[in-house]
């Protein structure tokens, strides 16, 4: 039987931005919030990411004088107003988390944040608590994927039969084409044109009105489709050893095979990883994840 790690995807999601930006010299961690103070929920205006910042400590790195001056009574509301009227309250060293007005919600003592880890991430003005943040920006390797072999279909034509028709189908018979055709698919996903010449054949890409017409527009290079397979365990048996499983005799599981699932892109080998559940949802934690050709097989 299978043994699989749950995972939870929001915390899994900023572990994952955690790592990313402490990979790049950035100050961010996971931790539990802190059990003191009073804390101002913002949030950007497009909703990318959402979190938790001290008010007090904002004024004070943005206006220390001001910061004085707030009175003890007042000083978290007056600094909330401030933080909302700002143009640009916050700055922050990861590019992906934009700059701009903030989305001001409402102030909290302590005990009311969330009491979970939380991504603890530094700016200028102190430090603030997401529970929620955007993917890290990729890194600029996608020619690594240059050698991803990508199965093409130069299909001639297609026709509909009955099975009963098929079963009568023999060596020697004639299959005529109902319906011809000269598009390229990959995976099966119309991706272009080809006409014969005599050197060869000679693709054309899809043009702008033909992708229009499709329901899921090819959007450039970018978008062509990716079969990937989470391959489990791979066994070489012989026919009788596979007509005795097909019996239901049982094979042997490779110990430990949970932990260590192909991630196979059109059949090409580029990770592996530990089957998991997130969310009720078997996924593959990426161990190991191969972007260049030399490392496809």
């Amino acid at each position: 039987m299978l043994k699989l790690r749950r995972l939870d995807s929001r915390d899994h999601a900023l572990r994952r931005v955690a790592a990313a930006w402490a990979a790049q010299g950035w100050q961010a961690e996971m931790a539990y919030p802190p059990q003191a103070g009073r804390w101002l929920e913002v949030a950007d205006g497009a909703g990318r990411w959402r979190g938790w910042l001290e008010p007090r400590a904002w004024l004070e790195s943005m206006a220390p004088d001001l910061a004085v001056l707030a009175s003890a009574a007042g000083g978290d509301e007056q600094a909330a107003r401030l933080i909302a009227a700002c143009e640009a309250p916050l700055t922050w060293p990861m590019p992906e988390m934009g700059e701009g007005r903030l989305r001001v919600g409402a102030l909290s003592d302590a005990g009311e944040l969330p009491r979970r880890p939380l991504l603890q991430a530094q700016t200028a003005q102190g430090a603030v608590w997401l529970e929620r943040a955007p993917e890290p920006m990729p890194d600029a390797g996608a020619d690594a994927l240059d050698g991803l072999p990508l199965p093409l279909s130069f299909i001639a034509g297609a026709s509909d039969i009955s099975l009963a028709l098929l079963a009568t189908v023999r060596a020697g018979d004639v299959l005529l084409i109902a319906e011809t055709s000269a598009d390229v698919r990959c995976n099966g996903r119309a991706i272009g044109h080809y006409r014969c010449i005599e050197e060869g054949i000679v693709m054309e890409w899809r043009n702008e009105e033909e992708a229009a017409r499709e329901q899921r527009p090819l959007d450039g290079m970018g978008q062509l489709p990716v079969r990937l397979e989470f391959v489990l365990q791979q066994s070489c048996v012989t026919l009788d050893e596979l007509r005795r499983l097909c019996e239901g005799e049982l094979l042997p599981l490779v110990p430990d095979a949970e932990r260590r699932v192909e991630v196979r892109a059109n059949g090409a080998l580029m990770g592996r990883g530990e089957l998991v559940q997130m969310d009720g949802r078997l996924g593959v934690e990426l161990a190991q994840w191969r972007g260049g050709l030399d490392d496809v097989e």
